[in-house]
């Protein structure tokens, strides 16, 4: 049942109608310092008002989505004029309406502009946030898996990994694939839905929680917005801005830099090959040191627009600890074979780094092969010793 807010009678006025707007589903009448009689008069009783009021809500009924829009507060606006107002409810995905209507509309002519406005939003929410409202919708998910979805759908399509390390753990392939089709990525570092990382689904995210925290004006909430559209993949963070809206909008602080956490899984999918090198049996991939470390490469700084500095405060909220090693020290170590290589990372001293910390072991402890398991531990067990 929607809210409906009205205005009051001394603010509906039909003299001099020439003088008279609409605005919205409110009408106002032009009122002079001279004109005292028309605080007496009431709009239901003026015909003229009445026909124009009934030929207004018809061209509203048949407006076209597009004639509709949602702006950042929730003010729900047609031909740009304030029609409603979205409030929060116990269901965070679907937001109740206050209508912004006068007295004069009532009976069926509201009914058609409640269900009107009704209609566009559910468009305008389904459609930006369509994987969520596919997974939640999704009639083919039981046990773990459709807990997961649920869980995924109530916070907004992301969550830190170690947050459903045991639920992802029971998962069998099969429900993973299921996950998968639906959008679902099961990142080293976070469970995420790929669809809510782009911008126009971010927009909705942050209008809906703001919505539930009864803050529209969100310091920061433009410009970090901003720095999604753009396609920056990190950027530095501004304490004065609330942390929640980077993770609202697919960001995850690291530092003085916020990364985008599809990003971070690139990250990791290029660290993993340097942990799991086994020296003398394989080729040695990028970054790779001795098979439990690595270093920093140029690969790297490029996919997250940082420096060597960032890095070292990034991969340290990740859960490394950074062990300096000079380019001479890494010189001796790597073979003739990777001389291209040496000529890179002998310029200055990068970083080797060791995997430590709960959260790998959290990781660890989900779905992982024993093989990977194994060389993961023995990366931990090495810097513990």
């Amino acid at each position: 049942m929607m809210d409906s807010e009205t205005v009051h009678k001394n603010d509906l006025r039909v003299e001099n109608p020439e003088n008279s707007r609409f605005e919205g589903l409110r009408f106002y009448a032009h009122k002079s310092d001279t004109d005292t009689k028309t605080e007496t008069h009431n709009t239901i009783d003026n015909e003229d008002l009445a026909t124009a009021f009934a030929q207004r809500v018809t061209r509203f009924c048949a407006s076209a989505n597009g004639d509709f829009t949602l702006s950042s507060n929730g003010i729900v606006r047609w031909i740009g004029q304030a029609v409603a107002q979205l409030a929060s409810t116990d269901n965070i995905l679907k937001p109740k309406l206050i209508l912004l209507a006068d007295a004069q509309l009532t009976g069926e002519a509201r009914d058609k502009v409640v269900a009107r406005l009704e209609r566009f939003v559910t468009f305008h929410f389904e459609t930006a946030l369509k994987p969520l409202f596919d997974l939640r919708n999704a009639d083919t998910l039981s046990g773990p898996t459709q807990t997961l979805a649920l869980q995924l759908v109530d916070n907004l399509g992301i969550l830190p990994r170690r947050k459903v390390a045991e639920t992802v753990k029971n998962l069998d392939q099969e429900s993973r694939a299921v996950l998968r089709q639906l959008g679902v990525r099961f990142g080293a570092f976070h469970i995420y839905v790929i669809g809510v990382l782009k911008p126009t689904a971010a927009q909705a995210i942050t209008l809906l929680w703001s919505l539930q925290k009864e803050e529209h004006d969100q310091v920061g909430l433009s410009e970090i917005l901003a720095a999604l559209t753009a396609g920056r993949t990190s950027l530095i963070i501004d304490p004065t801005y609330n942390p929640q809206i980077y993770h609202l909008v697919g960001y995850q602080i690291l530092g003085q830099r916020a990364v985008r956490i599809d990003i971070l899984e690139r990250l990791a999918n290029l660290i993993r090959p340097a942990l799991h090198w086994k020296p003398g049996i394989e080729p040695k991939p990028e970054g790779a040191y001795d098979g439990k470390s690595f270093f920093v490469t140029p690969t790297m700084m490029s996919i997250l627009g940082a420096n060597n500095t960032d890095m070292k405060e990034i991969l340290k909220g990740l859960g490394y600890q950074s062990q300096p090693k000079s380019s001479a020290e890494l010189q001796k170590e790597l073979t003739h074979k990777e001389s291209r290589e040496n000529d890179l990372i002998t310029k200055e001293n990068y970083p080797a780094a060791e995997f430590v910390g709960n959260q790998w072991q959290d990781i660890l402890a989900s779905d992982t092969t024993q093989e990977e398991k194994r060389l993961h531990l023995f990366v931990l067990k090495n810097h513990l010793a």
